[in-house]
């Protein structure tokens, strides 16, 4: 047989559970042809993979790459670190259906709900769309490195229906409802997921462009049971729904309702492993007895070893915290005199309940400041935490924050660990749970203080290489298997003959990534910055059977396709 390409002398680890052992894969078409000693077998290109170890790409759940798909093909740092296959639409928030006229509007919400540069988003974007359908027929047509899966998100489908105004006022009526479910059927029949939706109320920092509530989140539930029905007409789709905020907002009881109303499966967002709590063993707990009720409900984890970067002029994950969120709202100018002000230096002490805070990713006093951006009397405390700093300079930890706010002119860059995700006996198990997904990049968006993309990269060293919490069968199957199966695409996620050339080939020893400390690359439209996580040992990523990376560099090939739970195969 002639064959596209074969991948010689790897050892496979095939993500189905099986053994790993030393293989030759061919490919013809972008499908895995056969696995086995290929012996004189002609091939128009070849790849050793001698030493390598040959595995499935990852999908990846969780996602934002609605924007950015449009100006970075590749997805990266996603795509960068071995993901094949990516969803979007989740939360509930995206870019269709839109009216022309409320184009703008949209990119507001998604610049302040994502942290996706509204100016990139203008300059990047070429709004060929209305309808769902016609925005699944623009992705299927934009030429890209990865395969990509859409929820319809809940939020520019009610503002579609109803109106912003009264989608954030009022319940839908029921004509309003029955054209919702409509909409949906239309969506799905143009190969959504199904839908996506988050449900929080005001304890949330995702919010609108004015810092007001998305209207999802001060909805009636109704509006997502209404179309949970949809899925059980159609026997079949997923309802991604974010509902739960760790120590914060427990809505799982709206999971298991949308699970018990749709027959359908259900992703939970969010799972972590706290320190010094067992709400991680709640979830667990709560998804056994959903299990045992025959709801096919899964979590998603937030699992990587993580870290963020920012100043206060592109911050918002502490909005959570009313307090905060009054700072946020506020453009540089107002920013800059609430950081002078007593009354709201007294406010952050009377209001400031650690809880919360450690929720955002850690808390305020363990910030670290690690660029004093010129402010010559911090400089020499830079690497230092905000209460280390307090200590050397006889300050409270509040004035000493707001202090450096004020000298560096908003400038100062701090950092944090992800304090939830640390330690590898906590994640471990619950990364074994048979439903709970791993990782989870929210690739796309965040981009001024986080990159998400290397949480496969992580896992696969963290939990497999350097520690005995998974074997790399297990890891695997973890990352690409599993997911696969959740989103319904048998022909991914695993290598075995028949299935897409979704690969990735890396050494074992040598991969890794730079942790505690980003990269930055002005690549945005119009020049514009953001963060970036570069990769080390990842040799090859494999589309469709094209070679997308080598050696973390994006390679011309364009191979990504549509692909659907409606069919399970690409589209």
């Amino acid at each position: 047989m002639d064959l596209d390409l074969i991948i010689r002398n790897g050892t496979v680890v095939d993500g189905t559970g099986a053994d790993r052992r030393r293989a030759d894969i061919g490919v013809k078409d972008g499908r895995i042809t056969e696995i086995g000693d290929l012996g004189d077998a002609r091939a128009t290109r070849t790849v050793d993979a001698d030493g390598l170890v040959v595995a499935p790409g990852v999908i990846d759940l969780h996602t934002h790459y609605d924007g950015q798909v449009h100006w970075d093909p590749h997805l990266t740092n996603t795509g960068t670190h071995g993901a094949t296959t990516v969803a979007v639409g989740n939360c509930g928030f995206g870019f269709a259906p839109c009216k022309p006229e409320m184009r703008d509007r949209y990119m507001q919400m998604m610049e302040r709900t994502e942290q996706i540069p509204y100016e990139a988003l203008r300059q990047g974007m070429p709004w060929k769309w209305e309808t769902f359908p016609e925005w699944m027929e623009h992705l299927r047509s934009l030429p890209k490195a990865l395969n990509m899966a859409s929820f319809l998100p809940i939020n520019p489908l009610m503002i579609y229906v109803m109106g912003i105004e009264a989608a954030k006022s009022r319940p839908a009526t029921e004509d309003e409802r029955a054209e919702m479910r409509r909409l949906l059927h239309e969506a799905m029949d143009a190969g959504a997921l199904g839908f996506a939706v988050t449900w929080l109320g005001e304890m949330n920092n995702h919010t609108d462009f004015d810092g007001s509530p998305m209207p999802s989140d001060i909805m009636e539930i109704e509006e997502a049971y209404n179309l949970a029905q949809v899925l059980r007409e159609r026997g079949g789709g997923i309802i991604q729904a974010n509902t739960d905020i760790p120590m914060l907002r427990n809505r799982r009881d709206v999971c298991a309702e949308l699970a018990h109303i749709s027959g359908a499966t259900v992703i939970h967002n969010v799972i972590m492993v706290v320190p010094d709590s067992t709400v991680h063993l709640d979830v667990l707990a709560w998804l056994d007895e959903c299990t045992e009720e025959g709801l096919d409900i899964y979590t998603q984890s937030i699992a990587s070893r993580g870290w963020t970067e920012f100043t206060v002029l592109n911050y918002t994950s502490w909005d959570v915290l009313p307090v905060f969120k009054a700072f946020t709202d506020q453009d540089p100018d107002g920013k800059a005199a609430l950081a002078r002000s007593p009354e709201y230096r007294q406010r952050v002490v009377d209001e400031y309940d650690f809880g919360p805070q450690q929720h955002a990713g850690t808390r305020f006093h363990e910030f670290t400041m690690i660029d004093a951006a010129g402010a010559a009397e911090f400089t020499a405390h830079e690497n230092k935490t905000v209460a280390e700093i307090a200590a050397d300079t006889g300050r409270s930890v509040t004035d000493t924050f707001y202090d450096i706010l004020v000298a560096s002119k908003l400038q100062a860059q701090f950092t944090h660990l992800t304090r939830f995700v640390y330690d590898e006996k906590l994640v471990g198990p619950v990364l074994q749970h048979p439903r709970v997904l791993a990782g989870g990049s929210d690739g796309g968006a965040h981009v001024k203080f986080v990159a998400g993309g290397q949480w496969p990269t992580d896992l696969i060293i963290w939990l497999a290489r350097d520690s005995d919490q998974f074997t790399l069968e297990e890891i695997h199957a973890k990352i690409s298997a599993l997911p696969a199966r959740v989103l319904g695409l048998p022909d991914r996620g695993t290598l075995v003959p028949g299935n897409a050339a979704d690969i990735m080939i890396y050494d074992l020893d040598e991969l890794g990534y730079q942790h505690g400390r980003y990269e930055v690359r002005h690549d945005l439209p119009g020049g514009d910055w953001r963060k970036f996580v570069d990769v080390r040992g990842l040799r090859y990523v494999l589309v469709n059977g094209e070679i997308t990376f080598v050696d973390g560099v994006p390679q011309d090939p364009r191979p990504g396709a549509l692909v659907t739970t409606a069919v399970g195969a690409t589209t």
